[in-house]
């Protein structure tokens, strides 16, 4: 009868369920219909257990009819943990004659232990300075703590019950159990996890925070965990005495965690055989953690201190011969790796990513890495568990930063999900000068967790004991169950923001009492010897041996001799840094080749049913393929992805459409119009072993997707990864991971990547938001200096990229996509590519290449000269040079043909940054009858584009285009711009008005507008002054 009822209660609730489905509202699915079982389970043993609706309900089911559930979702859920915990709390009175009130299964006493199961946190013992300000300024309060709230009196608690709960089994008083109560869930630990929706998870955290033995009490145990925490204590105290007015950004009063998440690592790689943990921290306790978890050398550090942990000469003979240095960075902001050993022998490699002071910023970056590692040792469940990352945060960061959200969205997402993350937040009660009552709007800073179904363990950072069982049962739990998890350890901050600054200015009354507040290890030191578990000698002499090795690694650092341009990267072995001797490989390939990964690229599997709009692009793309005359900016872009998975090398792309394009160019991912399953051409070439191809639409994210992307190169170099925006203007809200990772992070950290930036760029009337990716913005932080002399020299372009930070192009072929994608990852060296992407040029008619410009022989072209021979071919005949860049190109060609101009030579700028002197030089030299000005007016070398004139390359490219020709031909020119008038919006949202200007730059570049005298030098209202 019981199997068959069941049956018929998972049928009828799915059968009722579906008839109102909403997003959180199906009862049937997960976790809810454990629920369910359970209830009617406890229903069973004893019906009187529950309420009368779910009594009748489960009557009707056993009767054959098809009652709803009376609950769904978190009430469902809810109820389903009430009934669980009758069977742990069998709260029978035994007083002879006593009724006790509520201490029926389901009554008052239940109601108590899950009151504090679920709000225990809310009075535990936090706040090592005994303020707990928070829960006053939000107003916090829990009466569902009072055994009065559940209609238990004075009288009632010498009341006798039999339960089973955390160090009780059998018989004990309601005081007993109270007691008990608060021993497990108000001390100094608090856990929040009775929001988590699966209840097998709650059940897994429940047993373990109600083990007597979860907080160790054993000698040798408390003897390690104070042995960590005087190695992170005398490290900060000794730094404190010796450089006093120095920034290290200490983690004093928040020892404790530093502790915490050694013993976490601990625990993973001994007990759980990670292999690998990365992390990711500001910069507060940085050092530390490089120190005392990393295992980066000691002397090392103190040589950094002491400033002797570079060679200054070496640095300066870099600059002197080979015109570039490495920049390097404050030493809270440095990463490392390191293997490390640990108990029985096993061994971790420890990654510390590099931070800047942007907090938060490296969240994505170090699981970006972390996944990168996962994939390249096979991704399987069982690798990606040897794989631990680690996020530390502050309190008001955690709290503030959106990239926070983005980074927990992640978790769970294909191709982004790290297998869980252990967070932890060092709060410290303050954000720089700022009270918690002004930084956030919830009680806890880590109240966002609780969205994302895991569990939050708050700690009293005083009671190193608690925070390393949290911290290992963090552990556990995420090897367990594959989860992020949040540990809060509240603490506080003893010193101001740095060492160097007063906080009594702005918290004068809590600085008073941190000023008299003895230093965690001594809090721990007095507790462990006055409980007579370990005598103060024992403790004295672990101190002092941390201290002698932290003295002898001082003196040591005297004689050290350390590189300014140590290499951190790992698996970039032969890679050339921009000081060494690079090398640039061919990326043209046989034209058969070609067409073999082409015919793959337009066949789909027998029996999958097209989109018929899709079945004539790949008709249309084998023809193009066969006639080896015209191919698409679509089919060069994926010929580059097959060729180089084909070589044996990995590529990737994601973002937020990159499976069809925004402009429905890629598909590279197509789906059965029947069945809905996928297909992704270039897994499957069929041309021989293969690496894989990722194409992932990731979630609505430009911040933190493109700090996972870059991240994911950083692991190794032998990929093609490739980030690309909606629109190129939406990469603006990810400026930070541009301007503090992408465009400095070689030169402050000598960390090389290959990131490509695909950003869809060009005016075409959709308006302010949908026409620039701001190409100036990336320009501006071009590195290389406009007045260099250029050597002009054969392999110009390759010295010149190796030197440089980024390179920024404007494609306007499809064969230069394919060079530009291969050329990334086809030399010994890596550099970021920015790349202002096309919108229309995907189905312009006159944007097609040959096949043979892919061939053997072929590279990528930094300038393309005049395209038509009848005007190459006749230099003297041309007074007029116009240099643009992009998709403009097409409207002067198409313009020059209409007016049937032969005196007007049109190069296109491919590749602007760095900036292609020489290939300048050729064209300014080949047509020497073009007027080059005046000295102080313009004459007819033009540079040409659609932006206003205070956006796009033209403040970039007037000034090496000067330098250009005063340096290789000894002339002073004088550029003449056509192009937008200067302008506070990239472009007008009004059609028409985007048609008028496009005509007027195009027809102003092609015939211009004479003035003898320069009475005009704005030949119309629409464009920007011509000089």
């Amino acid at each position: 009868m019981f199997g068959s009822c069941r049956r018929k209660l998972l049928s009828e609730v799915r059968r009722s369920a579906a008839s109102c489905r909403g997003f959180y509202s199906d009862v049937t699915s997960g976790s809810n219909a454990m629920y369910l079982e359970s209830l009617y389970g406890q229903w069973k043993a004893n019906p009187a257990s529950l309420s009368a609706q779910w009594s009748s309900y489960f009557e009707a089911l056993e009767a054959g009819k098809s009652p709803a559930p009376p609950a769904s979702s978190s009430a469902l859920r809810s109820a389903a943990q009430e009934a669980n915990l009758s069977r742990l709390a069998s709260a029978t009175s035994t007083s002879s004659g006593s009724i006790v009130p509520g201490g029926s299964m389901s009554g008052g006493l239940q109601n108590l232990i899950r009151a504090y199961q679920k709000q225990g946190h809310m009075t535990a013992d936090l706040d090592p300075l005994g303020l707990h300000e928070w829960r006053s300024w939000f107003k916090n309060d829990a009466p569902e703590l009072e055994p009065s709230f559940h209609g238990f009196s004075e009288a009632d608690m010498e009341s006798r019950f039999e339960v089973s709960f955390g160090s009780i089994s059998g018989e004990a008083t309601l005081r007993e159990i109270l007691a008990e109560l608060s021993r497990v869930y108000t001390k100094t630990l608090g856990l929040e996890y009775m929001h988590i929706t699966d209840n097998a998870k709650v059940e897994w955290l429940r047993k373990r925070m109600e083990n007597p033995k979860f907080i160790p009490s054993e000698k040798e145990k408390l003897l390690s965990i104070y042995s960590n925490l005087c190695n992170v204590d005398s490290f900060e105290e000794f730094l404190n005495n010796k450089y006093k007015t120095t920034k290290r950004f200490g983690v004093d009063g928040g020892e404790a965690a530093i502790a915490g998440i050694n013993a976490a690592v601990e625990r993973a790689v001994v007990d759980h055989g990670v292999t690998e943990v990365v992390i990711g921290m500001p910069h507060r306790g940085r050092l530390n953690m490089l120190t005392n978890v990393v295992g980066k050398d000691i002397v090392q550090i103190f040589a950094e201190f002491k400033g002797t942990h570079y060679d200054f000469d070496e640095l300066m003979e870099a600059i002197d011969h080979e015109d570039w240095s490495f920049a390097g960075d404050v030493k809270y902001h440095l990463g490392t790796s390191n293997v490390r050993e640990f108990k029985g022998g096993k061994k971790a490699k420890m990654t510390l990513e590099c931070n800047p002071s942007h907090l938060e910023t490296v969240n994505t970056v170090t699981l970006g890495r972390m996944r990168a590692k996962q994939y390249y040792a096979g991704n399987t469940e069982a690798e990606r568990k040897k794989m631990l990352p680690v996020l530390f945060h502050g309190d008001a960061s955690f709290a503030g930063q959106g990239v926070n959200y983005e980074t927990m969205q992640l978790a769970k997402v294909k191709d982004f999900d790290v297998g869980g993350t252990i967070h932890v937040i060092i709060n410290n009660q303050i954000g720089f000068t700022t009270n918690p009552d002004d930084d956030r709007s919830t009680l806890y800073c880590s109240d966002m967790g609780k969205g994302f179904d895991i569990p939050i363990f708050h700690c009293n950072g005083d009671d190193p004991a608690s925070i390393t069982s949290a911290f290992e049962l963090a552990a556990d739990w995420r090897q367990e169950w594959g989860c992020d998890v949040i540990i809060d350890v509240i603490c506080y901050r003893r010193y101001g923001h740095n060492e160097t600054l007063n906080p009594d200015y702005t918290q004068p009354l809590l600085y008073k009492k941190i000023a008299k507040h003895p230093r965690t290890e001594k809090v721990f030191a007095d507790k462990l010897s006055s409980s007579g578990v370990v005598t103060e000698d024992e403790l004295s002499a672990i101190k002092q041996a941390s201290l002698d090795r932290l003295e002898k690694a001082f003196v040591a650092a005297d004689s050290y001799h350390g590189s300014a341009f140590n290499w951190v990267a790992t698996e970039w072995k032969g890679f050339a840094k921009p000081t060494d001797k690079a090398e640039i490989y061919p990326t043209g390939l046989e034209v058969d080749r070609l067409k073999q990964i082409g015919y793959a690229l337009c066949t789909a599997p027998e029996g999958f049913n097209l989109h018929n709009g899709l079945k004539r692009q790949l008709k249309k793309k084998r023809e193009d393929l066969e006639a080896g005359t015209e191919i698409d900016w679509a089919t060069a872009e994926a010929l580059a992805y097959g060729t180089l998975l084909l070589e044996k090398k990995h590529v990737r792309i994601t973002g937020q459409d990159v499976q069809s394009g925004t402009f429905a160019h890629r598909h590279c991912v197509i789906r059965d119009q029947k069945s809905g399953a996928e297909y992704c051409f270039l897994n499957n070439l069929g041309l021989g072993e293969q690496e894989k191809f990722i194409a992932r639409n990731s979630i609505l994210s430009e911040y933190g997707v493109l700090g996972f992307e870059l991240g994911y190169t950083y692991e190794n170099p032998h990929s093609l990864v490739i980030w690309e925006a909606q629109f190129g203007d939406f990469a603006n809200t990810a400026q930070v991971m541009i301007d503090q990772f992408i465009s400095s992070g070689e030169h402050k950290w000598l960390q090389q990547t290959g990131l490509v930036l695909l950003l869809p760029h060009g005016y075409e009337g959709q308006g302010a938001e949908h026409s620039s990716c701001r190409i100036e913005r990336f320009l501006q932080l071009s590195d290389d200096d406009e007045d260099d002399i250029p050597n002009f020299a054969s392999k110009f372009g390759s010295h010149q990229v190796q030197k440089s930070n980024w390179q920024v192009v404007n494609l306007s072929t499809p064969a230069n996509v394919f060079h530009a994608f291969r050329r990334q990852v086809n030399r010994n060296f890596r550099k970021p590519m920015v790349v202002a992407s096309t919108k229309s040029l995907f189905r312009h008619k006159a944007c097609k290449s040959p096949l043979e410009d892919f061939g053997p022989d072929t590279v990528f072209q930094r300038l393309i000269p005049e395209r038509n021979p009848e005007i190459s071919q006749n230099p003297d005949e041309v007074t007029r040079l116009i240099f643009c860049s992009g998709k403009i190109y097409y409207e002067l060609v198409e313009k020059r043909e209409e007016l049937g101009l032969k005196n007007v030579a049109i190069c296109s700028v491919e590749q602007i940054a760095p900036f292609p002197f020489d290939k300048m030089k050729e064209q300014m030299e080949k047509y020497k009858n073009v007027d080059m000005g005046d000295g102080v007016h313009p004459g007819d070398v033009i540079w040409c584009q659609e932006e206003p004139k205070n956006m796009g390359p033209w403040f970039y490219v007037k000034p090496r285009m000067v330098t250009t020709a005063r340096e290789g031909l000894g002339k002073d020119v004088v550029i003449r711009y056509v192009g937008r008038r200067s302008a506070a919006s990239p472009a007008t949202g009004y059609a028409k008005v985007h048609a008028a200007e496009q005509d007027s730059v195009v027809q102003a570049a092609l015939v211009g507008y004479e003035s003898a005298n320069w009475e005009v030098q704005r030949p119309s209202k629409l464009l920007g002054h011509q000089t």
